[in-house]
């Protein structure tokens, strides 16, 4: 496996008034490094505040950070130039109810991404939208729905697709199952393995449910306020944490 992904002591800081005319900074994140291999699932965990989101946000480029190196496919990604992660990261947010604008067509909200990043004529776009409906589980006819005609399942399987536009080859998923039923959740459990297994993705998952984090992880970092207090294989981690505040965290998680 090669790593597509290396994060060397990446931190966040925000500025949280003067003294003196000087601006103060308190740091919210890191220093954190890792890496991510090809086709796995890397899962963060940790309790509200830990810097969960913040580092999911970082990686897309939705947030800048103070410092660090982001070394995506071996080249380093500049603090300010987010063209360069565009295609080969994604995101899955948390809830597509407020992430899909209501007053557009689903194929419209699918096609966004690639009228922004190529030149492709309205009829090759079109085409890929109806192949990743059709990769999520969905019929090429849900394109020409609004989102408040279909179920919340639905919804969530048309933000993958969305992810899916580019062909990125890293995909963050931020709780991105918190708001589904146990059913539905279980569907979109088993819709996202089997396209890490078909075409090759690998997946940051961020997310406070341990039963999912145990299932679908090859390796796990734990978040606490703003620190890893643990990284390493899933198994090692559940089963013979290093750290004691990991084994506290993992149970009041789990409880």
């Amino acid at each position: 496996m090669s790593t597509l992904l290396e994060v060397s002591d990446l931190t966040k800081s925000f500025k949280v008034g003067y003294k003196w005319l000087i601006p103060q900074y308190q740091r919210a994140l890191g220093p954190i490094s890792f890496k991510l291999e090809q086709q796995q699932t890397l899962s963060i965990v940790g309790n509200a505040g830990s810097g969960k989101t913040i580092l999911a946000r970082i990686l897309v480029g939705a947030e800048q950070r103070t410092s660090g190196k982001i070394i995506l496919e071996g080249q380093q990604l500049e603090v300010k130039n987010h063209t360069q992660r565009c295609c080969a990261i994604r995101m899955i947010f948390q809830d597509a109810n407020t992430s899909l604008n209501p007053r557009m067509r689903i194929g419209n909200l699918l096609e966004e991404p690639l009228k922004f990043t190529t030149d492709m004529c309205k009829k090759d776009r079109e085409k890929i939208v109806y192949h990743k409906l059709q990769q999520v589980g969905l019929l090429p006819e849900h394109a020409h729905f609004y989102p408040h005609m279909i179920s919340g399942g639905q919804k969530q399987r048309i933000a993958v697709a969305r992810a899916l536009m580019l062909d990125p080859h890293i995909i963050v998923a931020d709780e991105a199952l918190s708001v589904l039923d146990m059913s539905v959740r279980s569907q979109v459990i088993n819709l996202l393995l089997k396209l890490q297994y078909d075409m090759g993705l690998s997946y940051i998952f961020v997310s406070h449910n341990i039963n999912i984090v145990r299932h679908i992880s090859d390796q796990v970092m734990v978040l606490d306020q703003g620190k890893v207090i643990e990284i390493g294989d899933a198994e090692q981690v559940f089963n013979a944490p290093k750290n004691q505040q990991t084994s506290k965290l993992l149970y009041n998680l789990g409880h």
